[in-house]
């Protein structure tokens, strides 16, 4: 989790100053749920929140995933 954080980071241009970066594993018991899915929140310290789910384990996440993932798809708004 510490290395994708670390990622997640630098992918963003985010440092310690600037933002919080949480990146936490859940497991889904809802029908038509992939059973384990990897939910990533960056929390600034001015501004709102944003939130990436990635329908996979966190150690199966590459560099690309991440990079695709933040870039690519709109992210939401913690809850």
């Amino acid at each position: 989790m510490r290395e994708l954080r670390q990622t997640v980071r630098r992918l963003l241009g985010l440092d310690d100053d600037t933002a919080v970066v949480v990146v936490r594993q859940l497991t889904c018991t809802e029908p038509g749920c992939p059973p384990v899915e990897t939910v990533i929140a960056v929390l600034p310290l001015n501004g709102r929140g944003r939130r990436w789910t990635l329908h996979t384990t966190a150690e199966e996440i590459t560099e690309d995933d991440l990079r695709a993932a933040l870039i690519a798809r709109d992210p939401k708004e913690p809850e």
